[in-house]
């Protein structure tokens, strides 16, 4: 790799700064020197801060800025260029912490054993290591918002006489979920899959004893959401209340709109945030790719819609499976 030219880069960025001094434009600049907008967009930063003083650019250091002050450089560098005589590790303290057995590879796996590292660490430096992997963020053991705000929901959905329906979407496309499977031994099933980018999606909403569910193109919209809710309407008779997630489309100014426009027939409940767990229509969804579409070879994306819509329905008329839904919730029901 042929090493840059630092001397030739000041010149081309002093020259640069000469330019959007003189008002030229950052495009016009990056056109005559040959670099990109952003380049001369540092350069028109660096002129600001430096009052339009050409001049004052000229102290700027070239390359990385070093990690090290004068002084550890001259204490590191006649270590390193000979060699680090006299500073190697010895086989004694090996031996002082295994207790003279024989188990010296152990403690040397260890020890930085290049000869290097070693006049390093002489010289108060340390390799870099990874250190302890810390716990996965999650929510503790505390259920007090989770409690709170279910609470509130089933206190309005009984004092109003509402059915409460969980809502929430989901995609699908060709490249469906592969799973483990059974074989015959030695024959490792070979799931072959060509497929597009294109994406479908569904949207479920689940009550106590049933769920509904309807699938859409692209992605789910405000316009989507309306449709279906207006579907549920027509199944339910009851005033509905609505849980689910803060999403973008479940907050629009269309739907508000839309809700004001049913007096009250459906009613708004919000999860909070970051708390997937606690919707069970995505058991719904888990089950549904881990178990019912998965290891699926679609020509289309047609073919996986009419698949998983017809165990969707299957899974409609098990009443143990939508139970099931419900316990691998974590809601204070």
């Amino acid at each position: 790799m042929a090493k840059r030219d630092m001397k030739a880069i000041e010149a081309r960025r002093l020259e640069g700064a000469r330019l959007l001094k003189r008002k030229v434009s950052q495009a016009e600049v990056a056109r005559r020197l040959g670099v990109t907008r952003q380049s001369v967009s540092d350069w028109a930063q660096q002129l600001a801060r430096a009052n339009g003083a050409v001049g004052k650019l000229r102290g700027k250091p070239l390359g990385r800025p070093k990690h090290l002050d004068a002084t550890q450089c001259e204490g590191l560098a006649p270590d390193v260029v000979t060699g680090g005589a006299g500073r190697r590790l010895c086989d004694r303290a090996v031996d002082d912490q295994t207790r003279a057995c024989a188990d010296q590879a152990r403690v040397w796996g260890g020890i930085q054993q290049h000869w290097r590292m070693g006049a390093v660490a002489q010289s108060g430096f340390y390799a870099a290591e990874a250190g302890a992997q810390s716990a996965a963020a999650r929510r503790a053991g505390d259920r007090a918002v989770e409690a709170q705000a279910m609470a509130g929901a089933k206190k309005k959905a009984t004092r109003e006489g509402r059915t409460i329906v969980f809502i929430d979407e989901s995609g699908l496309s060709e490249k469906c979920p592969v799973t483990r499977t059974w074989a015959l031994r030695g024959q490792t099933p070979v799931i072959q899959q060509s497929f597009t980018w294109k994406q479908m999606s569904a949207i479920a909403g689940l009550s106590w004893w049933r769920f509904y569910f309807r699938f859409f193109d692209g992605a789910i919209r405000t316009a989507q959401i309306i449709e279906f809710l207006s579907a549920l309407c027509k199944h339910i008779s009851k005033p509905l209340l609505i849980v689910w997630d803060g999403a973008g489309p479940h907050k629009s100014r269309a739907l508000r709109q839309w809700l004001d426009e049913q007096h009250g027939r459906i009613a708004i409940a919000f999860l909070p945030p970051y708390a997937p767990e606690l919707n069970p229509v995505e058991a719904i969804w888990a089950y549904l790719k881990k178990h019912e579409i998965a290891n699926l070879c679609p020509t289309h994306l047609a073919e996986v819609s009419d698949f998983a819509r017809r165990r969707l329905r299957s899974m409609q008329r098990r009443p143990k499976l939508i139970q099931a839904f419900w316990q691998q919730a974590e809601l204070a029901l």
